[in-house]
């Protein structure tokens, strides 16, 4: 078996693609919004969440400011607007969401707004940041989840989230499961 090392500034591609969340952090007039694909579950009980995000952007201050989160999911026909959330900063646009051509939704228990389009939502209170390197883990408790109508989550016929390829490309999971 023949293997060739990869550059370690790209190592991260070999775990892509991943599902993409937009994380959303403020309230409901000041607010970020911010495509994260380095999120995942950490545990069931209490259920928590785990982001990976630059200390740098906006939508981190904001968790830190406000110690809440939201976490959208989208379906790929919104590729374009969750790449325009990422390329710009919410300290230059006020209204990122809208900005993007998507649409605010009031929150069921955190101040912040979640996105109407998404096919799920996750509302988070952060209860852990942690430095690592470049990036800080922001842990957030998951205080309600929700799906849209007629999507379940372990469906991939009806629940079809978007994938960061790595860059400027996404795709979406193929229905085939295999069950072993």
């Amino acid at each position: 078996m023949q293997f060739e090392e990869i550059d370690l500034s790209e190592w991260h591609y070999i775990l892509h693609p991943r599902p993409v969340a937009i994380v959303v952090s403020g309230d409901w007039e000041n607010y970020s919004a911010m495509p994260a694909s380095w999120v995942t579950p950490v545990s069931r009980k209490p259920p928590i969440a785990a982001v990976a995000i630059a200390r740098s952007r906006h939508t981190y201050k904001l968790i830190s400011k406000h110690r809440e989160f939201a976490l959208c999911i989208l379906g790929l026909e919104h590729a374009k607007s969750i790449h325009m959330l990422g390329s710009v900063s919410g300290r230059d646009v006020r209204d990122k969401i809208v900005y993007a051509g998507l649409s605010k939704a009031r929150a069921r228990k955190i101040s912040c707004p979640v996105i109407a389009e998404s096919l799920a939502i996750a509302e988070c209170l952060l209860v852990k940041d942690v430095e690592a390197g470049d990036h800080n883990l922001v842990l957030g408790e998951v205080l309600t989840a929700y799906v849209k109508t007629g999507v379940r989550p372990l469906n991939t016929e009806s629940y079809s989230p978007t994938l960061h390829v790595g860059r400027n490309r996404y795709t979406k999971p193929g229905t085939e499961v295999v069950e072993v």
